[in-house]
């Protein structure tokens, strides 16, 4: 007993979606560029076949097709088949002269549409100035301020304000050092020198200014980078005492590496 096929519904089948061409001339360049060979030396054999292959490919998909098309593929094989005879020796024109000249005149004014397409896209992001026109003073405006409604009126002229400031913030005021790094460092270096120990956070907690304790510390961390202090602390988060290191430098040389290693104990 035979089994009585299934018909598929057309709208059960995945649907196919082939590229859209202006003119056969427009597939004959997709399929040149395809097979990346020279519009000067076309391989008409392998591009008749597979022009024949889309058009057929369109037919079993019923879509329906040009006439430019079906006379664009009898020309081809029409190509295809004086290419495959014989060349005669005293014949000199190329059969393929008049296709390479057609080609190479529909690409060149596709470039150029492509070009202007750009150039209007372009266009269309941009907005003409408006001049607007003087009103004389004898001329009534037509404008009813009794249908201004001051309410949605102020609150648009705060919306934009704020929109400005977030746009436009204010510069930064930035104010000069009041403390040289050069000379923290020589006061800290002679102040070391001269007791033999001094106690750095209690150094820090008697100055004034937040700034000037910010630079002490920034002092007292080069001079033993430097070896011209140790630093010692006997607990975590405990005190910091500074000792003599093994050389005095000059606050000159900061930044730079002058070979000195602190004697942390």
């Amino acid at each position: 007993m035979s089994e009585t096929p299934v018909a598929v519904p057309a709208s059960s089948l995945a649907p196919v979606e082939l590229p859209s061409f202006n003119g056969p001339l427009d597939l004959l360049l997709h399929l040149i560029q395809k097979n990346k060979v020279s519009i000067y030396d076309i391989p008409v054999a392998r591009i008749c076949d597979q022009y024949h292959a889309f058009l057929t490919e369109m037919t079993e998909l019923d879509i329906e097709i040009a006439g430019e098309f079906i006379w664009m593929a009898s020309w081809l094989v029409q190509l295809k088949s004086r290419m495959l005879l014989p060349r005669v020796i005293e014949e000199e024109n190329d059969p393929r002269a008049e296709l390479v000249e057609r080609l190479l005149e529909y690409r060149k004014i596709k470039e150029a549409a492509a070009v202007l397409a750009e150039r209007q896209s372009v266009r269309r992001t941009l907005w003409p100035a408006h001049i607007a026109r003087i009103v004389d003073n004898d001329e009534d405006p037509g404008l009813d301020w009794e249908d201004i409604d001051l309410e949605v009126l102020a609150q648009a002229y705060q919306a934009v304000m704020v929109r400005f400031s977030e746009e436009h913030p204010p510069p930064l005021d930035i104010h000069p050092l009041k403390y040289s790094l050069e000379e923290k460092m020589l006061a800290v270096q002679e102040l070391v020198w001269n007791t033999g120990l001094v106690q750095l956070l209690k150094h820090i907690h008697s100055t004034l200014e937040l700034e000037e304790a910010v630079t002490v510390i920034v002092a007292a961390l080069e001079l033993a980078r430097l070896g011209a202090v140790r630093t010692e602390q006997r607990r975590t988060f405990s005190e910091i005492y500074l000792r003599p290191g093994s050389r005095q430098v000059d606050p000159k040389l900061i930044g730079e590496d002058t070979g000195g290693e602190s004697d942390d104990a």
